[in-house]
C-alpha cells in the first residue's frame, strides 16, 4: 500500500497561484524585494494547510501583518489569509472553525488599529473583515458536504455488505436444510432397505410370499425415497421449496408406520383429540420427526417390543410422542445420532415449537415435541 503524500502536484499548483495573486499588489509600491520574500514564505506556508490548518493560518496572518505594514494594504485578507481560513473551515472541527472565525477579524482590527502604517477599518475597507468569515465558512460548507457524501457512500457500502452477508446465510441455511433433508430420507430408506432385505432371503425359501411382500416393501420405500430425493433436490435448480410446500404430512403417516412394521418394528399409531387444520409445514414437520425417530429405533435400540407414534390435537397446538421401550445399543457412530436428534430440534424450532428427548428409566426413549398450529412460522 502506498505511503500518502503529504504534498501533491494540486498543493504545489495553488501555492504557486497564489504567489501570483501577491504580484500585482507588490508592483509599484516599494519595498519590493522584502515583500516578495514574505509573499513566497506565506505561500510556502501553504503547504501544510491540511496537516496543520490553525499553526498554518497563524503564519499566514502574521506574514501578512508584515506585508500590510510594508504595502500600507489592509489586513488581514490577503490571498494567503483566506486560503488558510478556508483550509481551517474544511479540515477543522465546528468549534475550532468558529473560534478562528471570531478570532481572525478581532486581531485584524487591534493590528490595524496599532500600527499606524496599516490602514484603519472605515465603511470602505469594512468588506476586508467581512471575507473572513465567509472564506472559513466556506470550508466549513465544503467539509459538512464531504462528510455527507462520505458518510452516504459508507451506508451503500455496509448496505451491500450486509446484503451479501444476509445472501450467504441464506444460501448456507439452505443447504442445512438440504442436507436434513437428505440426512432424514436417505437414513430411513437405506434402513428400512437394510432390515427388510436381512430377513426376506429367509422368505424366498420358506414362505414365497412373504419373501415377494418384502421385496415389494423395498421396491416401495427405495422408489419413495427416490421420488423426496428428487424433490429435495429439485430446490438446488430452482424448481421447487420442499418445506414451503411439503409433499409429505400427517396423511402419509399411515404409509410410513406401515413400512417400518413391514421391517420388524412393532409400532402402532394413535391419535386423540379432534384433528384441526394443520399447517402443511408442521405436517411436514411432524411426519420427519416420527420418520427420525423410527429410524433410530431401528439403529440404536434392541429387544424392541412396543413402539408407540402417538399425536395429541389440541385448539392452538399438535403433540406428537414416539417412545420405545428397547435397550440402547452400542453406538458406533455416535455424530450422525447427534445429528439427527439436531435436525429434529431444528426443524420444531422452526415452527415456533420446542423438542424434548428423554431416556426412559429401565430402558427406551421418549422424544415429544410440540408445535403450534397457530401463527407458526413458515
Amino acid at each position: 500500500m502506498r505511503a500518502k503524500r503529504l504534498v501533491t502536484p494540486a498543493d504545489l499548483l495553488l501555492s504557486a497561484g497564489v504567489f501570483a495573486v501577491y504580484l500585482p499588489y507588490l508592483h509599484g509600491r516599494g519595498h519590493t524585494a522584502p515583500a516578495l520574500i514574505l509573499s513566497a514564505l506565506a505561500a510556502v506556508a501553504l503547504l501544510a494547510r491540511k496537516r496543520f490548518p490553525i499553526p498554518t493560518v497563524i503564519a499566514c496572518l502574521i506574514l501578512s501583518g508584515f506585508i500590510a505594514a510594508l504595502l500600507r494594504h489592509s489586513y488581514p485578507a490577503s490571498p494567503a489569509d483566506l486560503v488558510a481560513l478556508y483550509a481551517v473551515g474544511r479540515y477543522c472541527g465546528r468549534g475550532q472553525a468558529l473560534m478562528t472565525a471570531i478570532a481572525t477579524p478581532i486581531v485584524g482590527f487591534i493590528v490595524a488599529e496599532i500600527f499606524t502604517r496599516i490602514p484603519s477599518y472605515d465603511i470602505e475597507n469594512l468588506g476586508t473583515l467581512a471575507a473572513v468569515p465567509l472564506a472559513v465558512l466556506a470550508g466549513a460548507w465544503v467539509r459538512i458536504q464531504r462528510t455527507y457524501v462520505l458518510g452516504a457512500e459508507e451506508r451503500a457500502e455496509r448496505a451491500e455488505r450486509e446484503r451479501e452477508d444476509e445472501a450467504r446465510r441464506r444460501v448456507t441455511e439452505e443447504r442445512l436444510r438440504i442436507a436434513r433433508e437428505l440426512h432424514d430420507i436417505v437414513g430411513h430408506a437405506l434402513m428400512s432397505i437394510s432390515v427388510t432385505s436381512s430377513v426376506s432371503a429367509r422368505f424366498v425359501e420358506e414362505d414365497p410370499k412373504a419373501g415377494r411382500e418384502a421385496l415389494e416393501t423395498i421396491n416401495g420405500v427405495s422408489n419413495s425415497a427416490l421420488g423426496e430425493i428428487r424433490r429435495t433436490l429439485s430446490l438446488l435448480r430452482g424448481t421447487a421449496e420442499p418445506l414451503k410446500r411439503p409433499g409429505l404430512g400427517l396423511d402419509d403417516l399411515p404409509d410410513l408406520v406401515h413400512q417400518s412394521r413391514a421391517a420388524g418394528l412393532p409400532v402402532t399409531l394413535h391419535e386423540s383429540g379432534r384433528p384441526t387444520e394443520v399447517p402443511a409445514i408442521v405436517g411436514f414437520t411432524v411426519y420427519r420427526i416420527v420418520q427420525e425417530s423410527l429410524t433410530n429405533v431401528k439403529r440404536h435400540a434392541r429387544d424392541v417390543m412396543k413402539v408407540a407414534v402417538t399425536l395429541t390435537f389440541a385448539p392452538d397446538s399438535l403433540d406428537v410422542a414416539v417412545t420405545n421401550d428397547g435397550r440402547p445399543v452400542e453406538m458406533g457412530d455416535q455424530a450422525s445420532y447427534g445429528l439427527g436428534i439436531q435436525g429434529m430440534r431444528e426443524r420444531v424450532a422452526a415452527t415456533g415449537g420446542r423438542l424434548n428427548t428423554t431416556a426412559l428409566p429401565g430402558g427406551g426413549f421418549r422424544v415429544h415435541a410440540r408445535l403450534p398450529l397457530k401463527e407458526s412460522r413458515p
